[in-house]
């Protein structure tokens, strides 16, 4: 009976052979553990430029659609632009339908060109008002005075038996002429106030803003569409496949006006929020991306020449 107790439990070396067995399978776990969550650390790195630069590429991609609508490009007067690190696209809005252009109501009479300035004050126009027509203070509108094209950024609008508007005194918006600029005259037959929709991308530091509204001083109310933007490079591309950072259209070259942009093509670096060492040995993780769009209703302008 006493050998037979002696021989219950475990014998020292068997405990020590046990403890280290077990070490060895808890650190082979923790070493996996770890190398896990590094992984895991490395990929929410990568995963979150990725997102961004997809993020950038739908959110162009679905204002490039718009590029146009509604409106033509002139040699002068493009409804996509690059001035720069901004890009400007221009298009009529739908609310539902097309927004209407309204007529200039001049004072009685048959003189034309009108005199020198607007109609009811120095920076206000007296418009009818056509079944749909709409603006609101803060909306970017189109004045045109015979093939002149001007942008007016409206202040005030009071109905009445004619709609009087009241727009900034600016004499440039978004990189376009703006206003009652320079010589230019209204004609009582041939000017016309239409309402826009804008859309402004451009790059503040390393954040890449996006608005649809303009500030009353006419800068750009962005809001931030992106963090961790490095560089930020935007090129016109024109159907002779020039490339070019604007249109010019006063210069000698007949092929890089407006109505000659086949396009724009955008090339991003975004940078993760902070430097991992999980990812390229601690270095801050960067991403270029680059895309190219060619707008249809700039290619339907161009088919119906």
């Amino acid at each position: 009976m006493r050998k037979h107790m002696n021989r219950l439990g475990f014998t020292m070396v068997e405990l020590l052979i046990a403890l280290v067995m077990g070490v060895i399978v808890l650190a082979a776990a923790l070493s996996f553990g770890v190398s896990t969550m590094r992984t895991m650390e490395g990929n929410s790195v990568r995963e979150a430029v990725y997102r961004n630069g997809r993020f950038i590429g739908m959110s162009l991609e679905r204002d490039m659609q718009t590029v146009g609508v509604g409106i033509a490009s002139t040699v002068s007067f493009g409804t996509l632009a690059v001035w720069g690190d901004t890009i400007v696209i221009l298009a009529v809005p739908f609310e539902p339908e097309q927004a209407p252009p309204a007529d200039l109501v001049p004072a009685a009479g048959t003189d034309t060109p009108l005199p020198s300035g607007a109609t009811c004050g120095t920076y206000c126009l007296n418009l009818d008002k056509p079944k749909g027509f709409t603006l609101e203070p803060g909306d970017l509108a189109r004045l045109q005075v015979n093939d002149e094209r001007r942008l007016i950024l409206v202040n005030s609008v009071k109905p009445g038996a004619t709609w009087t508007v009241e727009f900034g005194p600016h004499s440039s918006l978004v990189h376009y002429t703006a206003g009652l600029t320079g010589d230019l005259l209204l004609d009582r037959y041939s000017t016309f106030v239409q309402k826009l929709d804008v859309v402004v991308y451009y790059r503040d530091g390393d954040k890449l803003m996006r608005a649809e509204k303009l500030n009353p001083d006419g800068t750009p109310a962005g809001e931030v569409l992106a963090y961790g933007i490095q560089e930020w490079d935007v090129k016109m591309v024109f159907t002779d496949l020039d490339e070019g950072d604007q249109g010019l259209p006063l210069d000698t070259d007949p092929t890089n006006d407006f109505d000659d942009i086949l396009g724009i093509r955008v090339r991003v670096v975004a940078a993760a929020d902070r430097p991992s060492r999980n990812v390229r040995t601690g270095d801050l993780f960067t991403k270029e991306f680059e895309w190219q769009f060619s707008p249809r209703n700039l290619m339907y302008e161009r088919n119906r020449l």
